[in-house]
């Protein structure tokens, strides 16, 4: 086929497969292999994918993933590819519908018994076990807009989360601790991240664990001696100002019940939270601890109690029928 449409590319590579399958076909007396050479020939991609033809998006995107068994919402469907109908054919590529009878296939004809009937493991290789899903792009119904502007409408947005949660981390010194709140706080939807110093977000360390977070969450700089005044700002706007510490008084957080408006406050990696910003605090909510180390790194802590915000947050919304 390479031969038949010219694909200089592959001039060397084409010599070595024909010797390869010439040699399978007439290998005297070796058993199977005529058995494997049939098998071969009867191979979905020998017999039936056309590489060149059969290589468009249709293919790749929703032919593909129907015929392996995936499940239907991983098919991206066939509209999403209209814009690309249009586009000129380069050296024989169609990049948008195959014109071959792929489409018609069903997932049986895909299928390859390679396994022996006596493995025993045939039936189990047909059963799909759970795979990872964590997101579907094209059900955001923004597929007609151009990347540029979809990021342009998700900057836009920044600070209008529904959520009423600021987390205050301009105690914490390392970037990554503060990449991953960052992280957290984009992925539970917090309204913002106060941190001591914006720079932090140039910090390599910081940027591997945000993965860009930073990005799509509000970032406010707030230094040590803004802190307090931050803090009775807060208060005057109706948030409970909440210490992720253990204290004389310290609430178990299976206990604590989270005000819609609700500011964290997390300590520094080594001292806590310093003790002239306890009075500061409404409450502080300490997290219920069973093993001698009496201690978790505080992104983990904030991580914690973000959650159960957003737990109980949206269990408030779901019995209210918001």
């Amino acid at each position: 086929m390479c031969k038949t449409w010219h694909v200089d590319e592959f001039d060397a590579l084409t010599s070595v497969v024909e010797s390869s399958l010439s040699q399978v076909e007439n290998m005297p007396g070796a058993g199977n292999a005529k058995k494997n050479w049939q098998r071969i020939q009867e191979h979905f991609f020998f017999e039936t994918f056309h590489p060149i033809k059969d290589y468009c998006l249709e293919t790749i995107f929703y032919i593909l993933p129907r015929l392996s068994g995936l499940v239907e919402d991983e098919w991206i469907p066939i509209g999403k590819f209209t814009r690309f109908k249009d586009i000129p054919l380069d050296a024989g590529f169609q990049w948008y519908l195959s014109p071959t009878q792929l489409c018609e296939l069903k997932p049986g004809d895909w299928a390859q018994q390679d396994i022996g009937s006596n493995s025993g493991e045939a039936d189990d290789q047909s059963e799909w076990t759970d795979v990872q899903k964590k997101i579907i792009p094209w059900k955001t119904n923004v597929p007609d807009l151009d990347l540029e502007l979809v990021f342009q409408d998700r900057i836009a947005k920044l600070g209008k989360s529904i959520s009423r949660l600021i987390v205050v981390a301009s105690l914490i010194d390392k970037p990554t601790n503060l990449g991953g709140l960052c992280r957290t706080c984009e992925v539970f939807g917090a309204s913002a991240l106060v941190v001591g110093g914006l720079q932090c977000t140039r910090d390599k360390q910081f940027q591997c664990l945000s993965v860009s977070a930073e990005q799509w969450l509000p970032l406010v700089e707030v230094k040590l001696p803004q802190l307090i005044d931050f803090l009775q700002q807060k208060k005057a706007e109706g948030y409970t100002v909440i210490g992720v510490e253990q204290t004389a008084r310290s609430v178990d957080l299976t206990q604590y019940s989270f005000p819609e408006r609700s500011l964290l406050l997390l300590g520094n990696e080594r001292e806590g939270i310093p003790a002239n910003l306890i009075p500061q605090l409404d409450v502080c909510v300490e997290i219920p601890q069973q093993g001698i180390i009496r201690s978790l790194n505080v992104h983990v802590s904030g991580a914690l109690l973000i959650w159960e915000y957003t737990r109980q947050q949206l269990l408030k919304q779901r019995d209210t029928g918001s």
